[in-house]
């Protein structure tokens, strides 16, 4: 069986370069300890819903972009 970890969180737009650099190394240091898989995927056209979304999780602001994470381990 597989344990999945995620994360949802918005990242100011102004702060997506820096963000996917932490990234990198958050995914090296992941791996290091185990993790079979990481990945980082940014929203793009993520509609607010009526009553829940990843948007409306977060909070999303006009200038933020809603990101979505998880690492798979064994």
């Amino acid at each position: 069986m597989t344990y999945v970890d995620g994360f949802v969180l918005a990242v100011p737009n102004e702060h997506i370069e820096a963000y996917k650099a932490m990234a990198e190394r958050a995914c090296a240091i992941w791996m290091e300890h185990g993790a079979l898989s990481y990945v980082e995927a940014l929203g793009d056209d993520t509609p607010v819903g009526e009553l829940t979304s990843f948007p409306r999780s977060v909070h999303l602001k006009e200038n933020e972009t809603v990101v979505f994470s998880w690492i798979t381990y064994a």
